[in-house]
């Protein structure tokens, strides 16, 4: 990709479920603008963060509020009171209108590839586009990469273990 051009700007968030929405709405109230202060970065094909990929029995009576975003209550977003309704079309809903009652405009899918410090400022290798920002806001998330601990006598179970 040497030859194409790479877009500055001073910070990239990388991923917009909930941290990355919610540092997008904290660096706007700073004044800071979309674009030349900051982009946001997001692999997922549309608004919802890994919510969008969750599965199906799991409801919002289940998710205990973990979804909520600074300045806009999910409750607000609720056609009805359903506690049955699928977290994994109602937060990604929720998402998608947080995004647009503030603006925030999200590069997706892009997928980050590649991140590097060069000459004082941070590289940002997309599928898509390049960049290069001073700071960083990693907002990937758990989903991802999962934190599996280690554990006495895991290495005697000779079961399947899994993580969801």
């Amino acid at each position: 990709m040497p030859d194409k051009i790479r877009y500055k700007t001073k910070i990239a968030v990388i991923g917009a479920g909930q941290a990355g929405l919610s540092a997008a709405y904290h660096l706007k109230k700073l004044g800071l603008a979309i674009g030349p202060d900051f982009i946001i970065l997001d692999a997922a094909p549309s608004a919802g963060g890994a919510w969008q990929f969750r599965w199906p029995s799991l409801t919002l009576s289940t998710v205990n509020k973990v979804h909520d975003l600074p300045g806009m209550s999910f409750e607000e977003t609720l056609e009805k009171a359903d506690k049955t309704v699928q977290a994994s079309i109602a937060v990604p809903h929720y998402y998608e209108l947080y995004e647009q009652k503030f603006g925030i405009e999200v590069y997706r899918p892009v997928k980050v590839e590649n991140v590097y410090l060069r000459n004082d400022r941070f590289y940002i290798d997309t599928s898509e586009t390049l960049f290069s920002a001073m700071g960083i806001i990693n907002a990937t998330g758990t989903w991802e990469n999962p934190y599996i601990p280690s554990y006495p006598g895991a290495d005697l179970f000779h079961g399947e273990q899994l993580h969801t």
